[in-house]
């Protein structure tokens, strides 16, 4: 007897077969063009296909002719959509109600359609690795890209292809921890060629050299976080290994560990001779970061609305912000955490807390599992947000396609894992 999955599939009509195979292409189209800011009709066009791909599938889904798709984590479906529904809410009293309208939309509700988007794609292995080599491929093309235009032009200009250099840089946060599948056997990783470990070790130059060009400083820090969370959870999920071959663990992390940090001082010197008389020091320049004046002034302004906030959107009083610091580039609160508060009051932040909390609890969960593949997802994903956290720290990056990507690569995590839990339900 044909299993249920095998006989639903050859009663299928030609038209769900097609629609299943396009649906993730488009979707990775779309992961593609996220982290440029040239080929913005490609990229809009993309994603509003994906979103009506992704429409078609889920109806073909109920109606039971196509393959049922699995519910995503409780937790984090509740806590994304709590934490919407009080940006939503902060519409009633926000200062610029026009502005959180068309923020709303853009945050909240776009995000939303593309995050359901990598959910449904992400329906096997075949597409997980398809997601993995596109978010990959991308960060090559568009590394190449920079390394080139600095050869041929003198210089590089993050404003042309990369969005400008702090989204550039917290791209690379977040395609670092997908790294790790060339070094993991298949299903989950491809690390079942020398050619693989070959392969990552000249992506991991590159992602250095990459993150070098920005001159930020805080790319370091939350890079070292990245690899540093997998090594950590990887040598615990795995202890054996860790027992067989202790050196082959701790050697390549300490390397790693070492030249991060003297590329973050490297960074950090360079950037405190653009900015600084000569004779200023590291810690001089450090403590004359505008950015602490600009959290003090913050704060005060949180106090004025503690509990609703001005109203959702980053920028929501980036004029007064401006002019009250003097300064064009300080628009907005530099911390993702301080900028919630601001924008939704305490609800709005202890809602975020609560929802990187469940995405680390539903990774925590897949860290645990039996299951190999499921295990390497949880790495991945609890090494994603620790570097989007540390990378959030002093800036708000949690806006935009950053945030889109944020959660395009989270939903395709959760649309895996969801897989592979059901298949181990059914089995």
């Amino acid at each position: 007897m044909q299993p249920a999955a095998v006989r639903a599939a050859s009663t299928r009509s030609p038209m769900i077969d097609r629609l299943l195979l396009w649906q993730p292409l488009v979707a990775a189209a779309y992961l593609a063009l996220l982290p440029t800011n040239a080929l913005t009709f490609w990229r809009s066009t993309t994603f509003a296909l994906g979103a009506l791909l992704t429409l078609a599938v889920a109806m073909a889904a109920a109606r039971h002719r196509a393959p049922a798709i699995p519910a995503p984590p409780r937790a984090v479906t509740l806590a994304f959509v709590a934490w919407g529904l009080w940006s939503t809410a902060s519409l009633a009293w926000s200062v610029h109600p026009d502005y959180t309208a068309v923020q709303l939309r853009r945050e909240v509700a776009w995000t939303l359609l593309a995050a359901a988007t990598f959910f449904v794609a992400c329906s096997d292995g075949r597409t997980w690795r398809g997601f993995v080599v596109t978010a990959l491929g991308g960060f090559v093309v568009l590394a190449t890209v920079a390394g080139v235009q600095a050869l041929t032009v003198g210089r590089w200009n993050a404003g042309v292809w990369h969005g400008d250099v702090g989204l550039w840089s917290t791209w690379l946060v977040l395609v670092a921890p997908f790294t790790l599948t060339l070094l993991a056997p298949p299903p989950g990783g491809f690390a079942d060629r020398r050619a693989s470990l070959v392969g990552g070790v000249l992506l991991l130059a590159l992602l250095l050299a990459a993150a070098r060009a920005t001159d930020n400083r805080m790319v370091w820090i939350a890079l070292a976080a990245v690899f540093a969370t997998a090594s950590l959870l990887g040598a615990l999920r795995w202890r054996a290994s860790l027992r067989r071959a202790p050196l082959r663990w701790l050697v390549p992390l300490l390397c790693l560990l070492v030249a991060l940090g003297a590329l973050f001082a490297d960074a950090v010197r360079e950037k405190a001779q653009q900015h600084h008389p000569p004779q200023t020091s590291v810690a001089q320049a450090l403590a004359t970061d505008p950015r602490i004046v600009l959290w003090d002034h913050t704060v005060e302004r949180i106090r004025e609305r503690p509990w609703t906030g001005f109203g959702f959107g980053r920028g929501i009083i980036g004029d007064e912000l401006r002019a009250a610091l003097r300064d064009p580039l300080l628009a907005h609160a530099h911390n993702v955490f301080v900028s919630q508060w601001l924008q939704t009051g305490a609800p709005g932040f202890a809602l975020l807390v609560a929802l990187l909390a469940a995405l680390a609890t539903a990774y925590a969960g897949s860290l645990r599992s039996t299951d190999p593949t499921r295990a390497l997802l949880g790495v991945i994903g609890l090494s994603l947000l620790a570097g989007f956290v540390v990378k959030n720290l002093t800036d708000d990056f949690f806006f935009g396609s950053n945030a889109r990507e944020f959660w395009a690569l989270n939903a395709i995590l959760l649309g895996y894992d969801a897989r592979l839990r059901a298949a181990t339900a059914a089995a």
